[in-house]
């Protein structure tokens, strides 16, 4: 049986239609639908509960991703567990593909091509047909929040954290690798997510918001379950250029103008880097992370594992 597990907040219309599409696209798999909810001020959890998901309240009052999956996969009684977000659409089709190619490949978990769309509005300002770059099969590089993978090696690698604002994602990919698991990702369509534009706020909470925190509770919260080598050797590219960055700004201090050559030497290495690989986004990412790392690894924190069942007993 495959548990899909639906987390979401204040999604609106958008949870009606990934349900609607979870049920589609399974059509007479055996299946169940969780849905955790992280405090929504809207309808959603009665949305969920008359679309026939088992559905549960959060207790925590600042709750995180993480946090909702974990709660969905203690609930999970599906021996296949696919996570969504209230924001996307299962694509029909996706969900037998991955199970085939476990069963013959021996992987623990398969993710498949995310197209993504921007709203303004209300209407398509934007799209991006394939997020993550899919045009083969390959062991995955990294993963959202869709993924479909064998409930025995969730609970093989520790489960979803709970603790982290972000990076929740690249946390638990990297003991899914350290417990010796492999995702695969194959190039057929597996979910259509849907991002609303904000256009009201400013640079600074563009910049400095609380998600650029995620990287360091990420570490954080590996280093809490005694994986935080782990973390460190698979995400090394990110935490070689954090080194980089001190590195140069240590020369830049104690050489002064050699160091300054030399620190503007290491930023242009690193920003031919990443334009190389058509990631100019990524770099400006790099720079904030420099700030936001430290910060992340003093504002973790353990969030409440409390939560109820929607409508209460």
């Amino acid at each position: 049986m495959i548990s899909v597990i639906v987390i979401g907040k204040d999604e609106g219309e958008r949870l009606g239609a990934c349900l609607d599409s979870v049920k589609d696209a399974l059509g007479v798999l055996a299946h169940e639908v969780i849905y955790v909810d992280s405090g929504s001020k809207d309808d959603s959890l009665t949305v969920a509960a008359n679309a026939g998901a088992r559905c549960f309240l959060l207790s925590e009052p600042e709750p995180t991703a993480g946090l909702g999956r974990l709660t969905g996969a203690q609930e999970a009684q599906g021996e296949y567990l696919l996570f969504l977000d209230g924001d996307m659409r299962l694509c029909p089709g996706f969900c037998e593909r991955a199970m085939m190619k476990m069963a013959s490949s021996g992987a623990d978990g398969v993710c498949g091509m995310r197209e993504d769309i921007y709203l303004r509005a209300n209407q398509i300002v934007g799209r991006r047909e394939n997020y993550f770059g899919c045009t083969h099969e390959r062991p995955c590089p990294e993963f959202g929040g869709a993924l479909f993978l064998s409930a025995e090696a969730l609970e093989r690698c520790g489960g979803w954290s709970g603790d982290t604002v972000a990076c929740e994602e690249a946390e638990l990919h990297a003991r899914l690798k350290d417990a010796g698991c492999t995702i695969v990702e194959l190039p057929i369509p597996m979910i259509l997510h849907t991002d609303a534009i904000r256009d009201n706020r400013g640079a600074l909470a563009v910049f400095f918001s609380r998600r650029r925190l995620g990287e360091g509770q990420a570490l954080r919260c590996a280093i809490a379950k005694g994986k935080g080598a782990a973390y460190l050797r698979h995400e090394r590219e990110k935490f070689l250029f954090y080194a980089l960055d001190w590195f140069g700004l240590a020369l830049l201090l104690l050489l002064g103008l050699p160091g300054l050559l030399a620190f503007c030497f290491i930023q242009s290495a690193q920003l031919g880097c990443f334009l190389a690989r058509r990631r100019p986004r990524a770099f400006v990412s790099a720079k904030l992370f420099f700030f936001a790392f430290p910060a992340g690894l003093f504002t973790y924190r353990v969030r409440s594992r409390e939560y109820t069942a929607f409508p209460p007993c």
